[in-house]
């Protein structure tokens, strides 16, 4: 049986995929970063989450809006008010918490992560090499919902409100280590590390940024 081989003090990871990507990770530190857009619009039902990269909330509870010169507006159902995040690639892990059954239907075939923080820099810099980068971020992901906030801000606004001036309704703290509470992704526990890009690799959210790390990062763990 393998063994945790964790840099200590770091949190206890892993990446979770098919036995093709696992092989080629581990001989070769072959990565694939996908956009947020791919994401919401693959067909394999297990990753697909038509809101990835986007912040929002339900209108569960009523919102009443009277902007000043203007009609009311009222919002209330199950709905999503959001602001898309600024472009950006993703790769996602988990915790111990995942679920034998959601571990299979990832691949099945599971590598541990030494050190995120180590990951994260290197993915960054080989990233680099391709596309300008802007910023990165790595942590585990909070599932929540976040709350809506009103200005007179019209960037990246979820909504417009008439009048003189204009109000939007838009997402406050933005954040792409949050997402919907919504299965199999509450189940796993994710992780996961963000680039940050002026634009996708030729201008195609879909095509996939590949790069290659140092194999050091990873060890082999559960195989099927």
């Amino acid at each position: 049986m393998n063994s945790i081989q964790t840099k200590l003090d770091r949190p206890i990871i892993f990446r979770t995929v098919d036995k093709t990507v696992y092989d080629s990770t581990l001989t070769s530190g072959s990565l694939w970063l996908r956009s947020s857009h791919y994401y919401r619009n693959i067909e394999d039902q297990t990753r697909a989450d038509k809101s990835e990269g986007i912040n929002g909330t339900q209108c569960s509870f009523p919102l009443h809006f009277k902007p000043p010169s203007a009609q009311a507006l009222s919002l209330e159902g199950n709905g999503t008010i959001g602001t898309e995040i600024i472009p950006h690639y993703i790769i996602s892990m988990h915790g111990t918490s995942i679920a034998d059954k959601v571990r299979q239907e990832f691949g099945g075939f599971t590598m541990g992560v030494r050190c995120l923080a180590d990951l994260s820099a290197e993915i960054l810099f080989q990233v680099s090499q391709q596309l300008p980068v802007t910023s990165y971020r790595f942590g585990q992901v909070a599932y929540q919902r976040t709350a809506l906030s009103m200005s007179h801000n019209l960037n990246s606004a979820a909504l417009k409100l008439d009048g003189n001036p204009s109000i939007a309704v838009k997402s406050i703290n933005t954040d792409v280590l949050r997402k919907d509470p919504v299965e199999p992704f509450i189940l796993q526990d994710e992780w996961r590390i963000a680039i940050f890009t002026q634009g996708y690799l030729n201008n195609d959210p879909n095509e996939p940024l590949k790069i290659n790390v140092d194999t050091k990062h990873f060890y082999e763990y559960i195989k099927a």
